[in-house]
Formats: C-alpha cells, structure tokens, sequence
C-alpha cells in the first residue's frame, strides 16, 4: 500500500537558511565555469556515481534522482540485466556498423517492428539526428511519390514543439535560436501561405492550415505529449483527428517518442493512448538503451522507409553493438516488470500526493504518470523554478525545471516511498524559498 502524503516518517527536517556547496564541490564549479561552455543549466552538483533512483556527489551525498537525466534513465540507473548486457559487449565487440551484418541489430530490428507495427527501422545516436534524418525521408517521400514540386515541401509542427538544437531541428519549434545563420526552410508551426501559427492541440486550426496548404505540406510532425513545453497532454481524440486530416491530404503523420517514449507517460509509446493512432514514422531515442550508449530509431512504414537508399542515413556509430545489447535488455526490462503500468500507478501517486500536500506558490500539476510538471506563481517574490531547484537540490533532491515549472520525470523503477519523499521536499522547499536570499546555485553557471 502506498504511504500517505502526510506519513509523519517521510516529515523533512528544516532547510538551512544558507545552503554552502562543500570545499570539493566548490572547487569543480569553479573549473567547470572556467573551462566548460554550451550543455544544459547547470547545477552546482557534482555527481560521481549512481544506483537506481538515487545519485550520489563527491562528498558522498545521496539525492534522490527526480528527473532522470530529461527522461533517459527510464529503468534507473545500474539496472542489472541491462548493464550486464551492456558490460558484457564491450569485451566481446563493442563496434561493428553497418557495413556488416551484425545478429543484434537483426535481432533488434525484428523484434521492434514486431512489437510496435511497423515495416523496418533506421538508426542514429542523438534524438535531434533521428528527426533530422525523418524530415530528409519524409522530403524525398514528398518529391517521389507525393508530386509535390523539387524545393516547395514544407514540414509542419506545432506551437512550442521540441525535436532538438540543430540547424535543421530548432526552425522546428516556434522561436528559433538568433545568431547561427540560416536555418533550414520551409519547416516549422508557421501555416506555409498564412504564417497562422498552429496551436498544440488545436484541430480546427490544423484544418484550416490542411485546406489552404495541404497539397504543399509534406509531413505533420507532432509529440503526442510535449516534453519541452512542460508536459503538455493534447485533448482527448486530437491526434487520431489530425491522422485523419493527415489521410485526407495525403500528408506523412510523423510521431515524436523521444521524450514521451518507454513507458514514460504509462504506454510502452505515447501515441499508443489513441489506440487507432498508425503514424507513418517514429522517431525514439533517450530511454531505449537504458542511458547506457546512445541511440535512436526511426521506426517506419513500408511506404516511406523503402524509398531510403544506401549512404542517404547512416552514422559510423549508428547500431553500435553496446546499444543493441542493451536495447535488447531495456526490451526485456519494459516488458518483463510492466514498467508502463507501474508508471501509471505512480503517476497517479504522485498526483494524489501533491493534492494531499497542497504545497504554496503553485499554479497547476499537469502532464501524465511520471512525466508531470508543476507550474509556479513566478509573481511571488523569491519564487522561481531555479531557486526551487536549488534548494532541493541542497536537501537531496534532483528536479528539472522549465521557464515557469519544476519538471518530475524520475526513472520509473523509483520505489513509493522515495516518490513520496521527494514531493514533501519539494513541497517543503516551496514554502522556505521565500524566505531565503541568494544562496549557491539559486543562479546560473555561466
């Protein structure tokens, strides 16, 4: 049975009024900020090992891990059977691409075609090669076999989208980054002859864009959760809508699990919450190996994935055979312990527990199992997702943080207690933080 949110053995003890960072720690932040540029915020944390949910610093300090490395470390970390997996193919082959046959990848590649629908997969390492590499086949698709004319297929998307940081990914989301040039054209949440920007969401919007530019628009690129923009669930019926719209004109239906994926919003895939949802490809990432090498997948259909050529998609560390085995093990893992059903109930947990805690200074709690996101009142003085996270950082709690939100995205096998445990210290945090000034890491590294 699940503890009460208001167990008096899960209680806190009082936060100090004036978080330090340790001698040790002090002295990597200090060379971190001299020598280090680029990567995401920082936090003065320097983590050195990590078990499970829980990760432990320099100084031997344990935090219980509430975000999961942005949604990758879906089983937690040093899983057993996934490790070993991972151990054991380092001695035997650690590199074998794809100028050769390698078993794993067959093996790999049947299973999950198998296991999730569709005809054959591509692979890259990064999330952000895996949409790129979509949007070059869904082009060639739109040139081949659409009609559309060389140069004039658009790739649509939606407001406050998020499907990575290179030149051709950020004209993906609503603002792009200034000062890199050129991005790549015609793609984007912009309608191609209005420039109407298209709401998350919005189906009536979506068919207004269709009718006027459906015969140029190539491919509807969506996460059927939105990660980035705070967990953002659409309404109910939204997406098996707009994969109607999408048959109407003739237009690819591209589905975005790199975030949302394995079980992370209680689905094995996000998608699979509209059970008549066949999108024409999948591109998945972060949690698929575990967070033990990286890899992504374009998962697609016969009618697109046949029209890529040798030497068009590859990559020299693409179907690695470290990642496939490990894969292989997440496989084994996300069926074997019922990872998406146990998310659910957990996420239900944690919503039941934030209800009971009521803690001050917040909007709402929105998103799906453990992919949540709470929403502060920044017009409180004191009160911002950075400080919060500080804070809790300081009394042994990792959370991810968005321009208005704390983001809950913990590895999925975290036990009840410590899901319970880290919500009363983030609720405890939230009531101190007004009351503390500047203290260490309650502002960005460099």
């Amino acid at each position: 049975m699940a503890p009460s949110a208001t167990s008096p053995q899960l209680s806190t003890s009082k936060l100090s009024s004036t978080p330090l960072l340790s001698e040790k720690t002090a002295r990597h932040v200090e060379t971190w900020s001299k020598h280090i540029r680029g990567g995401f915020p920082t936090l003065p944390v320097a983590v050195e090992s990590a078990k499970g949910h829980t990760i432990t610093d320099v100084d031997g300090k344990e935090y219980i891990d509430f975000i999961g490395q942005f949604a990758v470390m879906n089983f937690g970390y040093s899983h057993p059977k996934i490790a070993k997996a991972a151990a054991d193919q380092v001695y035997k082959m650690p590199l074998s691409g794809t100028a050769h046959i390698s078993p794993l990848y067959v093996e790999f590649a049947e299973r999950l075609t198998k296991k999730f629908g569709f005809d054959s997969i591509a692979t890259m390492l990064s999330g952000s090669e895996a949409v790129e590499s979509a949007v070059k086949i869904a082009r060639k698709w739109a040139y081949l076999k659409k009609g559309i004319p060389q140069d004039q297929a658009h790739i649509l998307t939606v407001d406050q989208c998020y499907h990575g940081l290179t030149l051709s990914t950020m004209p993906m989301a609503t603002v792009s980054q200034k000062h890199f040039g050129q991005h790549l054209p015609n793609i984007g949440p912009y309608a191609p002859t209005s420039g109407k920007l298209v709401p998350f969401g919005d189906i009536d919007v979506l068919r207004e864009v269709f009718e006027q530019d459906g015969e140029r628009i190539a491919a509807f690129f969506v996460e059927p959760v939105q990660g980035w923009a705070g967990t953002v669930v659409p309404p109910k019926g939204y997406l098996k809508a707009a994969q109607d719209l999408c048959r109407k004109h003739n237009v690819l239906l591209i589905c975005d699990e790199i975030q949302a994926g394995y079980g992370r919003t209680g689905k094995d895939l996000s998608f699979h919450h509209e059970p008549e949802l066949e999108p024409d490809m999948v591109t998945m990432a972060k949690g698929i190996t575990g967070g033990y090498y990286p890899m992504s997948v374009i998962m697609g259909k016969k009618h697109v994935m046949d029209l890529l050529n040798k030497n068009e998609v590859l990559s020299t560390y693409g179907a690695s055979p470290i990642a496939l085995s490990a894969a292989l093990a997440t496989l084994d893992v996300l069926e074997d312990e019922k990872i998406s059903e146990r998310s659910e109930r957990l996420g239900n947990l944690l919503e039941k527990t934030i209800k009971e805690l009521n803690p001050p200074h917040v909007k709402e709690l929105r998103g799906i199992a453990l992919f949540q996101s709470l929403v502060l009142d920044q017009t409180i003085p004191g009160v911002t997702p950075r400080r919060v996270q500080a804070l809790a950082a300081h009394h042994g709690v990792l959370v991810g943080i968005g321009a208005d939100r704390l983001r809950f995205s913990p590895p999925l096998t975290i036990t009840e207690r410590d899901l319970v445990k880290a919500l009363h210290v983030i609720a405890q945090c939230l009531e101190e933080v007004t009351r503390l000034g500047d203290f260490a890491g309650s502002e960005f590294l460099n």
